[in-house]
């Protein structure tokens, strides 16, 4: 619901259009135009076909939206059935409950959609899968987080090793043989991407992603709030959970996530509320499970306290401190978010549109909308309001140089939103 109003008020980023139109294209491109390639070139994230026939069927991006939420809530009943495997029905709730007011979660969730909103749910049930010996089930899921996103070859390489060593001390046969094969599979799937996949989808330049450790390029702000940016985040991951998890050694699993994020040279990955979070969630999660359900049978009346602390942080954190930001992307619909509806009905689906961020996210079934007009677009759609550097700095001089030499005219303006269209085919 959250989402929802977020994306009618046309808050919603670029992300959402990048994806709706890659899914959309399955098949025949799974491209975009802010990549201006086949996703692959940036992404490993083959689940996205999966995404496909809902987002054909709806013709709409709130479905994503949608799926989004069901997927990160999925975690919640892996979370239960592990903390049941240890306590009592009415404790594994209140765990399973908790969870679900995790921040951190709750962050992941609202963000613009993105593939690795499958990843909690995914990771939490593949940990309950090999607790409960399951190994089959544990197989299937450690593929389906393989074919989520390239991070998630080293982190199921990490959790491997971790198997091997936890099973082998157990004297479990099965539970190495999993972990065996989990290393090779991630290391068939890493190289498989970097050395096949990329190339064959066209890729030409280094992974994009790298940008986020050229450290040799970065002049660092300071000492201390590079230290200090990453410290408030590992507070905003435990203080909620009232550092339960860090009780428990399966919390160890969570450093290659943590340390995916924090080793960034970019404030965006350790910044709370953004998709990188899910990289770690999962395991830090099921860390407070099974920390949890010790509490809840072991530490009597302290213990449950201890439990209740971590779900007031955690309500406490989502009011006062909110990775949501709530007040900044919320609000009713007005007159100015139906004249853009309106006018973007007016748009025919194969003509090229350029616009910003916010709009672009409700474009992604155009299948030739972009961010910008840099290639003069037969259609350029703004609310006159709109302001951002990007777009006052560069994006609307051309526009105005447009208007003024005649290449491009109003169409229709409503409300303070206007639509243009191209005069001339010399483009």
């Amino acid at each position: 619901m959250l989402g929802a109003d977020r994306y009618v008020t046309f808050h919603s980023g670029a992300d959402l259009g990048l994806f709706t139109q890659t899914i959309a294209s399955a098949f025949h491109g799974f491209s975009n135009t802010v990549e201006d390639a086949s996703h692959f070139a940036y992404h490993f994230s083959p689940i996205l076909y999966l995404c496909a026939p809902l987002l054909w069927l709806t013709r709409t991006p709130l479905s994503l939206i949608v799926l989004q939420a069901i997927a990160t809530a999925l975690i919640a009943p892996a979370i239960y059935a592990t903390a049941r495997r240890r306590t009592s029905d009415g404790g594994a709730a209140v765990l399973a409950g908790i969870a679900l007011l995790y921040p951190p979660l709750q962050g992941v969730t609202f963000t613009d959609f993105h593939e690795m909103a499958f990843v909690p749910a995914t990771v939490a049930w593949l940990l309950w899968a090999l607790d409960a010996r399951r190994f089959g089930i544990a197989t299937v899921l450690l593929l389906i987080a393989l074919a989520t996103k390239e991070d998630q070859a080293p982190i199921m390489a990490f959790l491997g090793v971790a198997a091997c060593v936890y099973f082998a001390r157990r004297r479990e046969r099965r539970g190495v043989l999993f972990g065996v094969a989990a290393i090779g599979l991630s290391a068939v799937a890493f190289a498989g991407y970097f050395f096949i996949v990329r190339p064959m989808a066209g890729a030409v330049t280094a992974w994009v992603p790298e940008h986020f450790y050229a450290w040799g390029a970065y002049a660092p702000r300071s000492l201390l709030s590079e230290i200090g940016g990453r410290v408030t985040y590992l507070l905003e991951a435990f203080v909620p959970l009232a550092f339960i998890p860090l009780r428990a050694p399966v919390v160890m699993l969570a450093l290659p996530g943590f340390a995916e994020v924090l080793g960034s040279r970019e404030s965006l990955t350790y910044t709370m509320g953004q998709h990188y979070a899910a990289a770690w969630i999962p395991f830090v999660l099921v860390a407070f499970a099974t920390a949890g359900a010790r509490l809840w049978n072991d530490g009597g009346a302290p213990g449950r306290r201890w439990i209740g602390a971590g779900a007031a942080l955690s309500a406490i954190t989502l009011i006062a401190f909110s990775p949501l930001h709530l007040g900044h992307f919320l609000r009713p619909p007005d007159a100015a978010d139906a004249a853009t509806n309106a006018l973007i009905a007016r748009i025919p689906p194969d003509a090229s549109v350029g616009t910003y961020d916010e709009i672009y996210a409700h474009l992604g079934l155009f299948p030739r909308a972009a961010i910008g007009v840099r290639f003069h677009p037969q259609y350029v759609l703004y609310d006159q309001r709109y302001s951002s550097t990007t777009w006052d700095q560069r994006i609307a001089p051309k526009i105005r140089r447009g208007l003024a030499d005649g290449t491009y005219r109003v169409v229709e303006g409503r409300d303070g939103v206007v639509l243009l269209r191209r005069t001339t085919d010399a483009y």
